[in-house]
């Protein structure tokens, strides 16, 4: 069995769960939205709606448990204590970003599916890291531990699970700290250091990979993680045929004080008491279109985002793909270094 025969759309209807139920003999299926699981169906959801004599061509949605119990992916063991407390015959294992990764059974046994995609990685670590003074004075950023190892390597690591081999670092601050350790760690991927002779910011290195990469490939910062399903970023971005990428987070803003609205004179026009807003940030991740090597000029200093809004002006298509706001970990200062230990469970 495939981990994609558990899962129904929330458009399917009870008949084709009930189906779906018979050719898997697992006892349970679950609704999904892409990979993110929003529902459970069991055979026992099934038998209670028969007995009322429900119309099985009703949509799926109006029987599956919308609160279904899951096992976080970096806390594995807690299946164990679940199956422990309850007569549950699976536990679907997944990512911060709710994406299902796996299925545990009652038994043990695990099943689980990581599709592969063959696509260059480049990654930004020339930067200084100033934000974690004072370990950034002895470490290059890229090289700050999380655990037992860098945050650069639990990076690269994600991005060669899901197929990529070839991978490019653009190094500037502390190159030889950097290199030596890559250079002596066992590694599946190809690495190749690609040295800024002066700051080029966010963007102006990709110069530097001219002849290097010729087709589309990830962009990322050496401190920040996505957990996430990469594939299904590349595949939407293919699908709509975005000349870049940008991978959002949803963040929501709490304001503790009553937000008062004024208008063009001054005078007041209504008040919201303690809002939450939400936006959505820049994860600095991107699937980004060979061209912007080519076009680059060399050796000038400018910011990927510059490079966004270049090519936007020029009618190409800026894609975005949102990720869930505990997905988004960003080593950037130290209250969110330790977060990205605890989510990780390192």
């Amino acid at each position: 069995m495939k981990l994609q025969d558990m899962f129904l759309s929330e458009t399917e209807s009870i008949k084709q769960a009930i189906q779906r139920l018979e050719e898997v003999r697992c006892k349970v299926v679950y609704v999904v939205k892409g990979k993110k699981l929003l529902a459970s169906i069991s055979d026992g959801d099934i038998r209670r709606f028969t007995l009322k004599a429900g119309d099985i061509n009703e949509k799926v949605s109006s029987i599956a448990n919308y609160s279904p119990c899951t096992c976080n992916e970096y806390h594995k063991d807690q299946w164990k204590k679940i199956f422990r407390e309850s007569e549950l015959y699976s536990v679907p294992i997944i990512n911060l970003n709710r994406e299902i990764t796996g299925v545990v059974f009652r038994d043990g046994t695990v099943i689980r599916e990581q599709e592969k995609m063959d696509v260059p990685v480049v990654m930004m670590a020339g930067g200084k890291g100033t934000r974690l003074h004072p370990y950034t004075k002895i470490l290059p950023k890229a090289l700050i531990p999380i655990g037992d190892i860098p945050v650069a390597e639990h990076i690269l690591n994600r991005f060669f699970e899901c197929g990529c081999k070839d991978c490019f670092m653009i190094v500037n601050h502390k190159r030889g700290m950097i290199q030596s350790y890559f250079e002596n760690i066992d590694r599946g991927y190809s690495l190749e250091y690609i040295e800024e002779e002066q700051p080029l910011g966010t963007g102006g290195g990709l110069s530097l990979l001219r002849g290097k990469v010729n087709k589309d490939f990830i962009l990322t910062n050496c401190d920040i993680l996505i957990d996430a399903d990469y594939t299904a970023i590349y595949h939407i971005h293919k699908k709509k045929h975005n000349f870049i990428t940008m991978v959002l987070s949803e963040y929501k803003a709490d304001i503790p004080y009553g937000v008062v609205s004024i208008d063009e004179e001054n005078n007041y026009a209504g008040v919201v008491e303690k809002p939450t807003y939400q936006y959505f940030i820049n994860t600095g991740v991107y699937i980004v279109n060979p061209r912007v090597i080519d076009e680059l000029e060399e050796d000038k200093p400018i910011s990927f985002p510059d490079i966004i809004e270049y090519y936007r002006n020029k009618g190409e298509k800026i894609g975005c793909y949102i990720v869930n706001e505990s997905a988004y970990m960003d080593m950037g200062q130290f209250e969110e270094l330790e977060k990205m230990k605890e989510k990780l469970n390192v």
